[in-house]
């Protein structure tokens, strides 16, 4: 156990300490405020106070974690063993920056509560974030401070065991368009061919045509070549599947589809098939809730896991949003514009509704990639993105945590502008399962 003395224990300190110690560690931790407790204990002890006391550990700790307002912070950069670091401490501090501070303000995404300036689709943006523009994007940041944390408390207390890195992953599917040309009405079809007729483009109506006539599979079905990666590890692969009203950028056909219908079953037959709200639902409750009856109906299974499509994320109302429409797990939290580490970890962690000064029953799952972002976003190619995915890959092996990509089935086609990409998936999915059997 580790025993931390503090002069006042508040929301923030609990969730952060609780955190960084319980929850990356797995080290059993008691926050007291007795002094004289502190002071008999034989336990491996913490000072996190700018008083004096006998104990070889101290923090004197940035005031963030004593506030209960949001505040503009000052977030000056600090230089330390060729690392960056926030929230600078003392001299008298067995670290020069205070990183229960740094983290909270990190995983709380408490920048994004002060940032008013949102891309067109009302999400924050990468370049804005304190990691960002620090270079720190592409490391779990989090979780390399709580290792640095555990050496030191090691280092005056060798009997002082905690948890090793531990590399998890997940493969996450985002179905926005279930297919490319089959099971659409025909009022879509005929449009689409008179579409394409204007744009001159003969070889998409052939294809078309050779798939509603059945001569070829439909490019977006890829769901079969998907499931057989993961056969014998369904627990590794979740499908987020979209069922809103059809939009502007809610293309998938209607969701009382029959053959989309028997889609959703067969697939949360095999594994995890979840809810991935439409872009209209951030601006409509009765839509979220909606959406997530018709899953319901279909599966027979409460729905408890959701992303946002488009990645439309707006602390703290999406959230709260899901959490009133009984959702306690979210997979949104991720740059569409970047890879990387947007919270700081790779752990889940719960949501902290900052305006309320509270932790929530909200998982939060965080992803470090997606496909759209490696292609379009960073201009990639296959070989390129396969470096990256690996670069991260092996940060969570050094650090802990758990690796979630984001694919779509129509990047897994293999074809057109996806050409190549199967190898990238493929190589990624093989990656994973080897760090993960190192462990066993």
């Amino acid at each position: 156990m580790l025993l931390v003395y503090t002069q006042e224990i508040t929301n923030r300190l609990k969730y952060t300490f609780e955190f960084i110690f319980e929850e990356i560690l797995d080290i059993e931790l008691k926050l007291t405020t007795d002094l004289q407790e502190f002071d008999e204990s034989d336990q491996p002890k913490l000072n996190y106070s700018g008083i004096k006391l006998d104990c070889p550990l101290k923090i004197v700790p940035h005031p963030i974690l004593f506030q209960r307002k949001i505040c503009y912070q000052t977030l000056a950069p600090i230089s330390f063993n060729n690392e960056v670091y926030f929230f600078e401490s003392s001299a008298s501090s067995f670290l020069p920056f205070d990183p229960f501070a740094a983290s909270f303000f990190i995983i709380s995404r408490y920048e994004e509560y002060l940032m008013r300036q949102l891309d067109k689709h009302r999400r924050y943006p990468s370049h804005h974030s304190i990691l960002y523009r620090n270079h720190l994007l592409d490391k779990p940041i989090i979780n390399q401070w709580a290792q640095l944390i555990a050496q030191k408390i090691k280092t005056h207390y060798p009997k002082y065991d905690y948890r090793p890195p531990r590399f998890d992953f997940l493969s996450t599917i985002d179905i926005d368009n279930a297919w490319a040309y089959k099971n659409k009405s025909w009022k879509r079809t005929l449009g689409a061919i008179a579409k394409g007729f204007l744009k001159g483009d003969r070889q998409q109506i052939q294809e078309r045509m050779k798939v509603i006539r059945g001569e070829k599979e439909d490019p977006y079905d890829t769901y079969s070549y998907i499931c057989n990666q993961y056969k014998g590890h369904e627990e590794l692969l979740h499908f987020f599947v979209l069922l809103g009203k059809p939009g502007k950028y809610d293309r998938n056909i209607s969701p009382h589809n029959e053959q989309l219908k028997q889609l959703v079953r067969d697939l949360n037959s095999f594994c995890k098939v979840s809810i991935h709200p439409s872009y209209r639902s951030t601006r409509n409750r009765r839509e979220l809730t909606n959406e997530i009856q018709t899953l319901e109906q279909i599966t027979h299974n409460d729905v408890k896991s959701s992303r946002q499509h488009f990645l439309r994320l707006e602390l703290p109302k999406t959230y709260r949003r899901l959490i009133n429409a009984g959702i306690t797990n979210d997979y949104t939290m991720g740059y569409a514009d970047q890879v990387g580490f947007r919270a700081g970890t790779s752990n889940s962690f719960w949501f902290y509704d900052l305006k309320k000064d509270v932790a929530t029953q909200l998982r939060i799952h965080p992803f470090q990639l997606m496909d759209i972002t490696l292609k379009n976003y960073l201009k990639l190619t296959p070989d390129e993105a396969s470096t990256i995915i690996e670069k991260l890959m092996d940060e969570i092996r050094n650090y802990g945590g758990t690796f979630i990509s984001l694919w779509h089935n129509e990047s897994l086609s293999d074809q057109g502008e996806w050409a190549g990409w199967r190898t990238v998936f493929e190589r990624m999915t093989e990656q994973a399962f080897k760090y993960k059997d190192e462990q066993v």
